[in-house]
């Protein structure tokens, strides 16, 4: 197997604690990621630097590895794609976005970051948006330790809790689910998320198109200066 082909493997290293790389994760012996700084976006953090505040031991084996992309397009050995990036929560679970389909299709999954076990598994009806080379499906996880996604449309699908088998799920817009659900096809032909999702200390989560845009908010109408997040705290943002 060459090195490309790898790449479509998240492979976890035996480390001493937190995140070597994008691809290389806590194995075994790891502790719980910090509660102050955890991985939860891609590249750590919303600046993207991808430094961890752990320092890995030697990566000389692998724990356990699990597909990111389960029908892979190569162009003969070249796989022209990014993939969303892994993230890990203090509790010590790996939430992965895996591509299902040839050109489109995700779900999310979250895994333990000891033995690789599957966990829970999202399904999302996200599309991604015109490219070159395949975008990722970008994700993300708010300090109150909620996991969220992109869906079609605009709109953002979340679980209250990125560790636990069974949880709250949802699916929020910002411009609101009546709206949405009044005229889904029209906002699908014509609304997308196009970059990785970002959370902020306060649990609100934005994508990066033309400045910082709020996602989460429920009920609000499109123009207020105000958004809520799913659990009703109120929070500033822009569109």
């Amino acid at each position: 197997m060459t090195t490309r082909r790898m790449m479509r493997w998240i492979l976890i290293p035996a480390v001493a604690c937190g995140i070597a790389s994008a691809w290389e994760i806590a194995g075994a012996s790891a502790m719980a990621q910090s509660i102050g700084v955890p991985w939860s976006v891609l590249g750590h953090d919303a600046q993207h630097t991808a430094i961890s505040r752990f320092t890995a031991n030697t990566l000389n084996r692998v724990e356990w590895q699990t597909p990111v992309d389960l029908d892979p397009q190569y162009s003969g050995n070249e796989l022209f794609i990014h993939y969303g990036s892994p993230i890990v929560t203090r509790a010590n679970t790996v939430v992965i976005p895996v591509k299902t389909g040839a050109w489109d299709g995700f779900q999310v999954e979250g895994r333990s970051a000891t033995t690789g076990t599957l966990i829970w598994t999202g399904t999302t009806d996200y599309v991604l948006p015109a490219h070159d080379w395949t975008p990722s499906c970008g994700i993300a996880i708010t300090p109150q330790n909620q996991v969220y996604y992109p869906g079609a449309g605009g709109t953002v699908y979340y679980r209250n809790s990125a560790d636990a088998a069974t949880t709250g799920t949802g699916q929020i817009a910002f411009y609101g689910m009546a709206n949405y659900l009044a005229a889904s096809g029209t906002y699908q032909a014509n609304v997308q998320i196009d970059t990785p999702l970002t959370a902020d200390r306060y649990g609100d989560i934005l994508d990066c198109k033309a400045g910082l845009r709020a996602l989460t908010q429920a009920g609000a109408e499109r123009g207020s200066p105000r958004r809520r997040r799913p659990g009703g705290t109120r929070a500033s943002s822009r569109w």
